[in-house]
């Protein structure tokens, strides 16, 4: 049954004298309310506008009544008002990369800037897509995190993006990922990766390890395989010759590092301690040490990569490379906002040794 309701009064409309807002009040409402041109409404609503006078008063009461919004990327396309800096990466940020952005943002926000946080996952077109409309909106800066390929393509790809980012006035800050050689123009903030894990070797091998093996995923990131050469060079400085059986293949999760240190385990009975590409797999590994009965220090030594903040808190807390995240993001995001950019930055790192390394056993 459908019923009519006739005759009904007309809807009482807004007591004000101002226009009644549908989709939202425009610049034109608010100059129209307080009897001023839209050029007068546009300066003073920038704060432009010189002196108190009347209309002044008047456009401000106007978008007051009317629940004006300042149409902020309107004023930051045309290279006024507050612009952001886009924090991209291709997963959404973990501990690490937060740490990272944390300090991008401290930057970004005492600059009167915003940070906006992007992902690609890995899809290159979708990398490129999010670089246009970055900068159609008039980014001020990209932060391009994290590991990439270590490719001519890539090199071409970062080359296309900072053009692309040129054309609006900003630039392109590639951040944990070293310089790119041919490319000066080309920001880049990384840290030691490489120094980091030949940092944890040598700590084993003072304390009497020989037989040492890598969990990583040894592929042609960036990353990855400075992290790897980082192993090498620890062995090479302690006069012991690379093994590549005593290199395991991992993904970049504890599962996985779990995974491939039960597989590896039993047809390397003689390895004292493992050095892992990063604390993800260090946690995976410890995981599957644990299961299997072996006691970390004491049959097998165990070294991260980033010290996250849970390692501490592991049972034995984990030996581990300390990378300045925080840092990393502070000094892109002064670049970002327009500060000297005086070459690639390569930040130290600290070896953190805690419970999960000890003496050779005997």
């Amino acid at each position: 049954m459908t019923t009519t309701i006739a005759d009904e009064p007309p809807a009482r409309r807004n007591a004000s004298p101002g226009p009644e807002r549908g989709g939202g009040a425009t610049l034109a409402d608010v100059a129209r309310l307080a009897d001023v041109s839209r050029a007068t409404a546009s300066r003073v609503l920038a704060g432009r506008a010189a002196g108190k006078s009347a209309s002044h008063a008047r456009v401000l009461a106007a978008a007051e009544e009317l629940g004006y919004v300042v149409n902020g990327l309107a004023r930051s396309m045309m290279g006024v008002g507050r612009r952001s800096i886009a924090f991209v990466s291709s997963i959404m940020v973990g501990p690490t990369f937060a740490t990272m952005a944390g300090g991008a943002e401290d930057v970004a926000t005492a600059n009167g800037h915003l940070l906006t946080m992007c992902t690609t996952g890995s899809d290159v077109a979708r990398e490129a897509a999010l670089i246009e409309t970055l900068s159609e909106q008039r980014v001020a800066a990209v932060l391009l995190v994290g590991s990439t390929p270590a490719t001519e393509e890539f090199e071409r790809r970062a080359q296309r993006y900072s053009d692309t980012l040129a054309r609006v006035g900003a630039r392109l800050i590639l951040c944990g990922r070293a310089a790119l050689p041919g490319h000066p123009h080309i920001a880049s903030i990384d840290y030691d990766h490489r120094g980091g894990v030949r940092t944890g070797v040598e700590h084993l091998v003072e304390l009497g390890h020989r037989r040492i093996a890598f969990v990583g995923s040894l592929d042609d990131m960036t990353t990855p395989h400075q992290r790897f050469l980082g192993y090498q060079d620890g062995l090479a400085g302690a006069g012991i010759e690379f093994d590549p059986g005593l290199a395991a293949q991992s993904g970049n999760s504890s599962d996985d590092a779990a995974a491939a240190t039960v597989a590896f385990l039993d047809g390397h009975p003689e390895i004292t301690a493992i050095v892992c590409q990063t604390d993800v797999m260090a946690v995976g590994v410890c995981r599957a040490l644990h299961a299997r009965g072996i006691a970390i220090p004491g049959q097998i030594s165990v070294v991260g990569f980033d010290d996250m903040q849970l390692v501490a808190d592991l049972t034995p807390s984990l030996t581990t490379v300390r990378a300045p995240f925080h840092e990393v993001g502070e000094l892109a995001g002064r670049i970002a906002v327009g500060g000297a950019y005086e070459g690639p930055a390569v930040l130290p790192v600290e070896l953190i040794v805690r419970g999960s390394t000890g003496p050779v056993r005997d």
